[in-house]
């Protein structure tokens, strides 16, 4: 479904964004993964069993410097010589903290990751798709089911992936013309360690299941396999959409 695809995907090193990369290479896709954790995007590729037009490939990159995100245009540019056809910025962070303990530091910390660095990659790619008139590519980004519903704390994350999905939106809006499809993916409870270690509070698991209509946590495959179906060809109609993946 992604045979000779190049797909560029930010956050790479763990959790959802690793088992879509590794999604993304079963079927066919050149994957180049980013994360700022060198060890972690490593494992990634390494895992990666089935190689892609071309190599896979790794980038050590703070993608909430725009400086360092041009760099990692460049590099993949060289390195490729093709412009990528999919872009998932699927980077995150968040903590477990009250909005009144909150300090200025921790709320910028999460805007930067979740928002900011999500608009740094995708407006420096696209760019690149635009110069390069690639017509058909996907943007995929991470929101949250947070998003919609807020969260006791964590407002600053359901903050930063509110503005993740209005982005998204709006920018689908400006490329349709560019026939470049701009879609967000709002996972809930999933299996990942940030969910696990940092938004679940210990004893809060079964009362969360519970309230579940499916009554389990989500496998960060069952979003890859999202993630798939949004950048391949059988979504061709699809842009500006947030698409839930919650479990009911």
């Amino acid at each position: 479904r992604l045979l000779y695809f190049v797909v560029l995907l930010t956050g790479g090193g763990s959790g959802i964004g690793r088992a879509t990369c590794q999604v993304f290479a079963r079927e066919g896709a050149t994957v180049a993964v980013v994360d700022v954790n060198d060890t972690g995007a490593e494992e990634t590729v390494q895992s990666l069993q089935k190689r892609g037009r071309f190599p896979h490939k790794s980038y050590v990159t703070d993608v909430t410097s725009a400086g360092a995100v041009s760099r990692l245009v460049e590099s993949v540019r060289t390195d490729y010589s093709v412009v990528p056809d999919v872009i998932l910025a699927s980077q995150g962070v968040q903590t477990h903290t009250a909005f009144l303990d909150m300090d200025e530091e921790t709320f910028d910390k999460i805007i930067s990751v979740n928002l900011k660095a999500t608009f740094l990659v995708v407006q420096a790619f696209s760019r690149l798709m635009v110069e390069n008139k690639v017509a058909g590519g996907s943007i995929i980004t991470m929101g949250s089911l947070r998003a919609a519903q807020g969260s006791a704390f964590h407002s600053h994350y359901a903050a930063s992936k509110g503005g993740v999905v209005s982005l998204t939106k709006s920018v689908a809006l400006e490329l349709a013309k560019f026939n470049i499809r701009c879609n967000v993916v709002n996972p809930g409870a999933i299996t990942t360690p940030l969910q696990l270690q940092d938004f679940v509070p210990e004893g809060e698991m079964p009362k969360r299941i519970q309230a579940i209509p499916l009554r389990r946590y989500g496998d960060p495959i069952e979003v890859a396999n999202l993630c798939l179906f949004l950048a391949s060809d059988e979504s061709s109609y699809m842009t500006g959409q947030a698409v839930d993946i919650t479990g009911g």
